[in-house]
C-alpha cells in the first residue's frame, strides 16, 4: 500500500522534499521563461494551495468561529484559515495585477483591507496562548508589544521621510534580478565577442 496511516510524519523531511522539488522544478523551467510569466505561474500554484488549506480547514474553522464557547486551539485553526484566505487574496490580486495593464490598479483601495486581514489572523495565533500541550504559543504580551510598537514606529517613519530607495534596489538587480536572463545575455555576449 503506497498510504500507509501508520507511517510517522516528519516535518523536516516533508520542509525538505518541499524545497527541493519545487528549487529544481523551479530552475528547471527559470531556464526557458521569462521571470514575469514564472513569477505569474508560481502565483498561480500558490493560489491552487491555498485554495486548497482554505477547503481542508474550511469547515473546522467554521465550527470554531461559531462555537459558543470556542477552545484555545479554535483561535489558532480560525487564524490559520484567515491568514491563507488573506494569501490567496494577495495572490488573486497579483495575479489580476500582473495580467492587466492598468497601473491604477498598484493602488487600489481593495489591498490594504487584504492585507489586514492577515494581521487579524496573526493577532488570533498571538492570542491563543497555551492553545498547543498547554504551552505553545507561549504568552508573551512584551513581544506583542514590542513588535506592534515597532511596526508602528516603522510606519511613521516611512510615511514622515518617505524614502527613495531606488538607488539601492538599483544596487541589488544583480543579485535579485532575472537570473537566467542575465546569465544567458553574458554568455551570448562573450560568445559573440
Amino acid at each position: 500500500m503506497i498510504y500507509n496511516d501508520d507511517r510517522p510524519e516528519r516535518i523536516r523531511g516533508t520542509i525538505y522534499i518541499s524545497i527541493l522539488l519545487l528549487f529544481v522544478a523551479y530552475q528547471c523551467i527559470n531556464v526557458f521563461v521569462p521571470n514575469a510569466d514564472l513569477i505569474l505561474a508560481t502565483r498561480t500554484l500558490a493560489a491552487g494551495f491555498y485554495a486548497t488549506v482554505l477547503y481542508v480547514y474550511g469547515a473546522d474553522a467554521w465550527k470554531a468561529l461559531t462555537a459558543p464557547n470556542p477552545k484555545r486551539t479554535d483561535f489558532l485553526i480560525v487564524g490559520i484559515w484567515i491568514s491563507f484566505a488573506s494569501h490567496m487574496m494577495q495572490s488573486l490580486y497579483s495575479i489580476l495585477y500582473r495580467l492587466s495593464p492598468s497601473q491604477w490598479l498598484l493602488n487600489s483601495e481593495i489591498v490594504s483591507p487584504i492585507v489586514l486581514l492577515g494581521v487579524v489572523a496573526a493577532i488570533l495565533h498571538v492570542s491563543a496562548p497555551g492553545a498547543v500541550d498547554g504551552t505553545v504559543p507561549r504568552r508573551n504580551r512584551v513581544a506583542l508589544g514590542v513588535g506592534v510598537g515597532a511596526a508602528t514606529v516603522i510606519v511613521a517613519l516611512l510615511l514622515i521621510t518617505r524614502p527613495d530607495i531606488a538607488p539601492l534596489l538599483e544596487r541589488t538587480r544583480p543579485w535579485i534580478g532575472d537570473w537566467w536572463s542575465s546569465s544567458i545575455k553574458g554568455i551570448r555576449q562573450t560568445a559573440h565577442s
